[in-house]
């Protein structure tokens, strides 16, 4: 019987690179940054797998799509529910474009988590926090990083929109892989959750792992207009 699993288990097929994207609706700065992505991966020799789900609630969705299933299989603590390998999960959402360098210097990071860069309010506010000093997400602007002389970064939280993570990542961490974090702040008397990406991320840390940013990185965030880091 043993052989016979393993057997099953090498006629998985195998993936270098799986590109996660939840939701219905593909931006067109997104659809051309991924044809250029796989036309890259291509000449690479580098396989690859695109996993699509959309539902209506922002958490179920990425469990979806991490499953590449429309049914959420909470027992199972695999990606694609074990009927695929991969070296490394990448989630991007459908409003971010990307350079191919970009993709690449991410793809080959050693970091078991790390992402890039992205804007999402006219504030300059980035998708990603800091720790402050009692250990809570701190809000943080593009222009905080001026004068950082430093550009990989250990981080409290960061967005899902362009973030890779090795395998065995997803597959040590809790499910719901996507939970909703509560935090109850310093001096208020009541708790407020922290969206699905940086639940993700707590729950990432309390297995062994770190969160990294690469603030080189800087992704496009197509919104009414388009976000874009300079």
């Amino acid at each position: 019987m043993e052989e016979y699993v393993e057997t099953l288990q090498e006629l998985r097929p195998h993936y270098d690179v799986v590109i996660a994207t939840p939701g219905k609706e593909l931006h067109q700065g997104y659809v051309e940054s991924l044809v250029k992505t796989t036309e890259w991966l291509n000449q690479q020799g580098l396989t690859y797998k695109w996993l699509n789900k959309s539902g209506s609630l922002v958490q179920t969705t990425r469990e979806l799509t991490a499953l590449d299933s429309h049914n959420p299989d909470w027992e199972t603590t695999q990606i694609g529910r074990g009927e695929f390998t991969y070296n490394k999960i990448f989630w991007i959402d459908s409003d971010i474009g990307w350079d191919v360098e970009q993709f690449q210097k991410i793809y080959e990071s050693d970091h078991d988590i790390i992402g890039g860069l992205y804007q999402t309010a006219p504030d300059g506010r980035v998708a990603v926090a800091f720790f402050d000093e009692n250990g809570f997400p701190t809000i943080v602007r593009e222009q905080d990083f001026i004068m950082m002389d430093a550009t990989i970064h250990e981080v409290y939280g960061i967005g899902f929109g362009f973030v890779a993570m090795k395998s065995g990542v997803f597959e040590m961490c809790d499910r719901p892989w996507f939970f909703i974090e509560n935090i109850q702040w310093p001096n208020i008397g009541f708790e407020t959750n922290i969206g699905e990406d940086y639940s993700f991320c707590i729950n990432a840390r309390r297995n062994g792992f770190k969160v990294m940013l690469d603030s080189e990185v800087k992704v496009k965030h197509h919104k009414e207009i388009i976000y874009e880091i300079r």
